[in-house]
């Protein structure tokens, strides 16, 4: 077992359509958002969980063996959903491990803590590799699946 990560953070799981954290193998590129993602959900950090519920709380992401290279964080939020407004204000957080190490991200009135890991900026839209370049914009705007493209083999 690697170093557990243990991320604090201030969620309001109620601000969120959807809620989820995915332990990532691996990296399928014929597909986006969550399925371009190998691997399992956590069922401590999502919205199901009853202690997300807007005080800071603690998670010890422990549940999955260690052979996962990163986790994913991904909330869907409620505001402006109806209208397709949302899609600035939808958290995307990505986490490596990193045995002894702390880092904090901050998105709109969220700040999370992580140890044991670090958290990892995804790239641009520009930044995808050539042969990605040409997808679909449901591809190329998926910063799900722009970040997966940095831990493909």
């Amino acid at each position: 077992m690697k170093h557990p990560i243990q991320i604090t953070h201030n969620l309001e799981g109620d601000k969120f359509m959807w809620l989820w954290t995915k332990y990532v193998r691996g990296f399928n590129d014929q597909r986006h958002c969550t399925n371009s993602l190998i691997g399992r959900y956590s069922k401590k950090l999502w919205k199901n969980n009853p202690q997300i519920c807007g005080e800071e709380g603690t998670v010890m992401l422990d549940e999955e063996p260690a052979d996962w290279a990163g986790l994913y964080i991904c909330g869907v939020a409620k505001g402006g959903y109806s209208v397709k407004k949302n899609y600035p204000h939808n958290l995307h957080a990505a986490v490596i491990p990193a045995p002894g190490k702390c880092d904090v991200y901050h998105f709109e009135n969220y700040t999370f803590t992580v140890e044991n890991g670090l958290f990892t900026r995804i790239p641009s839209e520009a930044e995808l590799p050539a042969k990605y370049q040409n997808l679909q914009p449901s591809f190329t705007t998926c910063r799900i699946f722009r970040w997966a493209v940095t831990i493909a083999p």
